[in-house]
């Protein structure tokens, strides 16, 4: 075998041990949700009647919960909002909350660097504020 079929052999294995690293991380990423939310918004749980009161004073689940999986909620939330016209959330406990950033932003909107910090640590680029007004935008 000659220096040009071992390089393409070569080449050959590569890109087909990238093609099949490429699809194994890609499934792994887009078929999980987070369990909680994922049973918390099914259509068993009875959503609130028009007009009934809706809290948003305190975390919609637990702390641990919401640092691992905050960004798989707010994209269920999003979906679920604008496909679906579904803008309650109800956690576990049965409490009812607005899918909405305002929900959120309620009580961690008081330090305009609080989502920053942890994505700059984090070395990630949230796209929520590529449609909404970021907490460092908004006039205090």
């Amino acid at each position: 075998m000659n220096k040009f079929s071992q390089f393409l052999v070569a080449l050959a294995a590569g890109l087909t041990v990238f093609v099949a690293a490429w699809f194994f991380i890609q499934a792994s990423h887009h078929g999980s949700h987070p369990a909680i939310a994922a049973d918390a918004a099914s259509p068993a749980v009875a959503l609130p009647a028009k007009g009934a009161p809706v809290d948003s004073s305190k975390c919609i689940l637990p702390t641990d919960y919401m640092r691992a999986h905050h960004m798989q909620i707010l994209n269920k939330w999003r979906h679920d909002s604008v496909r679906e016209g579904n803008r309650t959330f109800v956690n576990p406990e049965g409490e009812h909350f607005d899918k909405s950033l305002n929900t959120c932003l309620g009580c961690h909107g008081s330090n305009p660097m609080f989502c920053f910090m942890c994505h700059e640590y984090a070395n990630v680029k949230p796209t929520c504020w590529n449609c909404h007004l970021s907490p460092m935008e908004v006039p205090q």
